[in-house]
């Protein structure tokens, strides 16, 4: 064999040792991503489970419970109370709305769980009265406010 049949062989050697490392980059940043929803689906099942867990304490699951029949009915502490908890409630569903954007595979299932979530909680009568002088006041971030403006014109 010559030089150059060496070179030859080289080459194809540094192609295919090229195109192996291409491949496993990608399974890599497959893997990675992966994780990342992973972590991402966690940190948001612990941002819901934060909130729920407030209605272990029967005082505030009355006054939920109070408050979505009637959101004018409650005093003002209660009102503030109740406010709160919804508030939280949007901004833990906020993160299943980021998720629908950010992930390509799960966008419409995460679009329907923030669908169905903040339907549910802010689909009772006081929960809107709630809604609607919050949005007044104070409101949520534009994208949010407007997920959520959509969802209830839905139902």
């Amino acid at each position: 064999m010559n030089l150059e049949q060496y070179a030859y062989i080289a080459e194809i050697v540094a192609s295919i040792a090229v195109v192996a490392s291409l491949v496993f980059v990608a399974l890599e940043i497959r893997k990675n991503t992966r994780q990342s929803e992973i972590a991402n689906w966690n940190a948001l099942v612990d941002r819901f489970n934060a909130v729920y867990l407030q209605t272990n304490d029967m005082e505030l699951a009355k006054l939920v419970a109070k408050g979505r029949e009637s959101y004018s009915a409650l005093s003002d502490g209660e009102k503030i109370s109740f406010g709160h908890y919804l508030e939280q409630l949007c901004i833990a569903n906020e993160g299943s709305l980021v998720m629908a954007e950010d992930l390509v595979h799960s966008r419409d299932e995460n679009l329907e769980l923030f669908r169905k979530h903040i339907g549910y909680h802010l689909g009772f009568k006081g929960s809107r009265e709630w809604h609607e002088e919050f949005s007044r006041v104070r409101g949520f971030p534009p994208k949010l406010a407007a997920a959520i403006n959509d969802t209830l014109e839905q139902r």
